[in-house]
């Protein structure tokens, strides 16, 4: 017995992150997805840079949002319902346990936009204008002469170790031949320098909207700021607070937050630090499902034609209609990753012991099997 027999294509409840972003798909949970929509469509529509922070208990489906939203092409689909430019969307983990975690960042940063990429956007915004405006374009969103200097260079870079020599600056690795050749001082090992760089691309890339309407920046899982220090903690929000101060336009932050047994949200600024807090005024609730909402998301997700091979004989083949809402009320606190786990577990199990279907009977004979499941009367 094999996927096919319950006319899937394959285990649709996945633990972790697909590789390929058109895998992801977004199933169910339609109010939450609509509250993160508006706020991307705001950011796209008008200028104001603002801070989202995304509230909810481990395995509400933050990692996931952020996900869908920057490795789909679902807001570029926004943008193109507004008649606007397309968008840049970047997920950063939090550094965690980093020495340096301004510098962690910016490694991550150029993880997902490398200098190549960099260099791209900048060649695309001369061909909507000309190097000479884009030029000037920096030096009016850059007050720093050493930042200025490094953008002309990487749209000046026509080889790519030229681009390989900058980025060991920008990491602080490059060799004093180096720097003579680039002629620029000591790489970025300043924090204030660090934000000076981001932003200033950011400001140029998003110049009055021309090739980006807006650029999307989500940080997941910034609860774990509590593995830093406590000077890594005041780094860290203070360099944002600096990124999203000089970039007052066309910038758009989510933070992923996951709250610790008994912090409420008015305790935020002990987190974010109070002059970050303040600025973070928008806030989407990630919150538990009902039971209707998880059978909704359940339905949704396993006919997806991503998931689903052929016409079932129900929607919710190979579970018998009934099941799902008896295994849902057995299984504890409801959470997104809760129900993936134990509907993969299940579903694996049947293929394991040749289950025509998945009925209370089935649920019945492998509940040992479920970690979590709890006997209600």
């Amino acid at each position: 017995m094999n996927y096919s027999d319950y006319k899937l294509k394959g285990n649709p409840f996945r633990i972790g992150p697909p590789l390929n972003p058109e895998e992801i798909i977004w199933a169910g949970f339609k109010e939450l997805k609509e509250k993160l929509e508006i706020q991307i469509s705001t950011s796209i529509k008008t200028s104001p840079s603002r801070i989202v922070l995304n509230w909810g208990r481990y395995g509400s489906g933050k990692t996931h949002a952020a996900n869908y939203f920057t490795r789909t092409k679902r807001v570029d689909e926004i943008a193109a319902t507004l008649a606007t430019t397309s968008t840049r969307n970047v997920k950063v983990n939090l550094p965690r346990t980093s020495k340096d975690p301004v510098q962690a960042f910016l490694r991550s940063f150029l993880g997902q936009i490398n200098l190549q990429a960099i260099k791209i956007d900048f060649d695309k915004l001369i061909q909507l204008t000309n190097k000479t405006q884009v030029l000037e374009m920096i030096q009016s969103v850059s007050s720093d002469g050493v930042i200025s200097e490094l953008l002309k260079q990487i749209i000046e870079a026509d080889t790519p170790e030229k681009l390989t020599q900058l980025e060991s600056y920008l990491f602080g690795d490059s060799t004093k031949g180096t720097l003579n050749k680039l002629g620029l001082p000591s790489g970025l090992k300043d924090d204030e320098q660090i934000v000076n760089f981001l932003s200033a691309y950011i400001n140029t890339i998003t110049y009055n909207k021309k090739l980006y309407s807006a650029f999307f920046l989500w940080i997941d899982e910034f609860e774990d700021i509590d593995t830093l220090n406590k000077n890594g903690q005041d780094r860290f929000t203070t360099f944002l607070r600096q990124l999203f101060d000089k970039t007052p336009n066309n910038l758009a932050l989510f933070l992923n937050f996951t709250p610790k047994t008994f912090f409420n949200i008015e305790d935020l600024s002990i987190t974010l630090g109070e002059a970050l807090a303040t600025r973070a005024k928008l806030r989407v609730m990630f919150e538990e499902p009902s039971i209707d909402d998880a059978k909704e998301y359940i339905i949704q997700l396993i006919n997806d034609p991503l998931n689903r091979e052929a016409s079932p004989s129900s929607p919710s083949q190979p579970f018998e209609d009934d099941v799902i809402g008896y295994i849902l009320k057995h299984i504890g606190r409801l959470s997104v990753r809760q129900i993936n786990e134990v509907f993969s577990l299940i579903l694996e199990l049947a293929l394991l012991k040749t289950a025509d279907k998945i009925n209370e009977e089935f649920v019945q004979s492998v509940k040992s099997e479920i970690i979590s499941w709890e006997e209600k009367q």
